[in-house]
């Protein structure tokens, strides 16, 4: 099983909440595309994608782009950023943590840490990135939250995350669906995924959360006893679920 990287998604609604007006107008959060982001990085408002937007379609085992969320700091108070998404399939912003050169837009992100204090005055971006564990179409909610010592903007995106996999993999990927449910079903299963490591393979996933080393390895060898050595002439394997890194 690859560690796959840190990540986030984003608008059939928006929701900006404002708990005091200390912050209300003076602090803008944007969610933009790549033209909406020259722009804004040359000083242009943060513009809000509508609806639902799509990432590029992820290559198999790769991260694709999707839109950045944008945020101006024009009040007089330092405020501190948050992150959230309801899918590990998405991040946001950490691939972007070191700092750029000149008084220009900043990474929100510093050293992957999501929180991040935003100077009054300056303005920092984060991008969202899809990395998918499967080919079926994924969707999901970015929260951004602003905080200020009496108050707090919150705004809400959706994304959709498709993949582009060569003819082989996609043709695996088909029997991956048609047997996904089935194989979720054998206790302690926690995802099917495909693994091309050494030959396509469909791989069976166990998580191990909560368990002491010999409580797992029970239940990998149960799940192994379970799951057929081949399944449509794909070679299948058992392993422990990894997570996405993307969240605290």
């Amino acid at each position: 099983m690859i560690m796959k990287p840190a990540v986030t998604v984003l608008l059939a609604a928006i929701a900006i909440f404002c708990c005091a007006s200390a912050l209300a107008g003076s602090v803008e959060i944007g969610f933009v595309d790549k033209a909406g982001l020259d722009r804004w990085m040359a000083g242009g408002p943060a513009e809000v994608q509508t609806g639902e937007t799509a990432c590029k379609p992820a290559k198999f085992n790769k991260t694709s782009t999707c839109q950045t969320v944008v945020i101006s700091n024009q009040s007089s108070h330092a405020v501190t950023l948050s992150f959230t998404s309801d899918s590990e399939d998405f991040s946001v912003g950490l691939h972007e943590s070191i700092t750029l050169p000149g008084s220009g837009p900043q990474p929100c992100y510093q050293d992957g840490v999501p929180r991040w204090r935003l100077q009054p005055g300056k303005r920092c971006y984060a991008p969202v990135e899809f990395w998918p564990r499967t080919g079926e179409v994924h969707h999901a909610t970015i929260h951004v939250s602003v905080y200020s010592s009496s108050s707090t903007i919150s705004a809400s995106f959706k994304v959709k995350g498709t993949s582009d996999y060569p003819p082989e993999l996609q043709a695996a990927e088909e029997v991956r669906e048609r047997h996904e449910a089935e194989l979720k079903r054998i206790p302690h299963v926690a995802s099917v995924e495909l693994d091309n490591k050494d030959g396509i393979k469909i791989n069976v996933t166990v998580n191990d959360v909560g368990l002491t080393p010999d409580i797992f390895e029970a239940y990998l060898e149960d799940v192994r006893r379970q799951v057929p050595p081949k399944i449509e002439g794909y070679d299948s394997e058992v392993t422990q679920y990894v997570g996405h890194g993307y969240f605290n």
